[in-house]
């Protein structure tokens, strides 16, 4: 049988008349004293504002709803035709202060003065405070892009102690039936726990954030990536061109332009100093390398020839060459030779030579033929730009794995 309600204007105005006639705020709704108010939270989240990286802040809009019994409330509906439930202004009745513990700006409590309360003839009031919450979160940017951050929102019934206000969780998580998603974090979980702090009861909000990692990814980690490859390509230049310098220098202050731009994202702290940080200066210490190493080559391109060449380099220099030999054929002018003459003649690498005893006496004739080979500034200085190239392009591309690699480690 359902429950009609039908109490004329009058009959509500006089069961409110009679309900705060003798009602007194400042005293907890309760008979026995001596017992605490068991106040029931469910907290909702209805979208996240902002998350300020830098500053520590988080902000979202949420709701809690509060429930607790008040003895002073209960009124029989038959003498009051049949009039169920009411809603009064909160600063006139007593509501279970609930403060921010963990503000971004001022200490203020929750709710607001047009905030209303319902109550139902038994005495159950229920209280559904919305508001713009702004917390400090502590920001873990160790993993970004790829980072997860935990931020906990604390709500403590101050001026009161735990025997006289006792919160209680509805639920042990956030309700998301409202929640709008984020375009650049996502909710991995959330949790609702109940503490005892300095007396009183204290209720923690904790909402795990997953970061969505796309923007970072298009237009930072990627660009990054480019720009230590195309660093290399230097030694692709020739060296009379005269953009060598110019080229590899440009180079160096776009890479720091992208670490300035990426610490602007990030707090200032140096614990945890995040991963990309350490990926950045690894990319300014290679392209500083590359700097070097090309000023180098143009000055052993355009030494007079007159100059004597170290022995060490020439060392150097032979080794790599014979290193580089063993990759191509060994006599080029074979080829030749079996195009003018129309001769077959079967051209074979070292790798082959290598397969027996007289082979193995013609890869020394190779060598030997290295060996005398006339070594200048020239040659030295194109060569060093091949070794320069194969080199720094293994740094580069090893430099971003070892960034991957060690962000999904650690973040999982």
């Amino acid at each position: 049988m359902d429950i009609v309600s039908c109490g004329t204007i009058n009959d509500t105005k006089t069961l409110i008349s009679d309900l705060l006639s003798d009602y007194n705020i400042n005293v907890r709704p309760i008979a026995n004293q001596s017992q605490a108010v068991n106040v029931t939270v469910q907290a909702y989240i209805k979208s996240i504002q902002e998350f300020d990286e830098v500053q520590g802040k988080f902000s979202f809009i949420g709701a809690l709803m509060v429930m607790w019994e008040d003895v002073n409330m209960v009124w029989n509906p038959a003498l009051y035709g049949h009039v169920y439930e009411v809603t009064l202004l909160y600063p006139n009745v007593w509501i279970p202060e609930l403060v921010l513990s963990s503000p971004s700006d001022d200490v203020d409590s929750l709710g607001q003065k047009w905030n209303r309360i319902r109550y139902l003839y038994n005495g159950l009031a229920i209280w559904v405070p919305v508001d713009l919450i702004e917390s400090t979160c502590s920001v873990n940017v160790r993993n970004y892009p790829f980072d997860t951050q935990k931020c906990i929102t604390s709500f403590n019934s101050l001026g009161y102690n735990e025997y006289e206000v006792q919160l209680v969780a509805a639920t042990d998580k956030f309700s998301l039936e409202v929640y709008q998603e984020n375009t650049i974090w996502s909710i991995e979980k959330t949790e609702v726990k109940i503490t005892q702090t300095g007396g009183g009861s204290q209720i923690d909000l904790i909402i795990y954030l997953n970061r969505k990692p796309s923007f970072v990814i298009i237009n930072v980690v990627m660009p990054i990536l480019f720009l230590s490859l195309l660093n290399v390509f230097v030694f692709l230049l020739i060296p009379e061109s005269g953009e060598r310098v110019s080229y590899c220098i440009t180079v160096l202050l776009a890479i720091a332009v992208f670490m300035t731009i990426v610490s602007d994202m990030l707090p200032r702290s140096s614990e945890p100093v995040p991963i990309i940080s350490f990926k950045l200066m690894m990319d300014m210490i290679i392209s500083s390398f590359i700097v070097f190493v090309a000023i180098q080559n143009l000055t052993w391109y355009h030494r007079d020839e007159n100059v004597t060449i170290p022995p060490w380099l020439k060392s150097v220099y032979k080794r790599l060459s014979c290193v580089c030999c063993r990759h191509k054929n060994i006599i080029p002018t074979l080829k030749r030779m079996n195009k003018k003459n129309n001769t077959k003649v079967k051209v074979i690498s070292v790798s082959e030579f290598e397969k027996d005893p007289i082979e193995k006496k013609i890869s020394r004739l190779v060598e030997e033929h290295v060996e005398e080979t006339e070594v200048t500034w020239k040659k030295l200085s194109m060569l060093m730009d091949r070794v320069a190239l194969i080199g720094f392009t293994a740094a580069s591309f090893a430099s971003f794995v070892i960034f991957l690699v060690v962000t999904a480690v650690t973040s999982s």
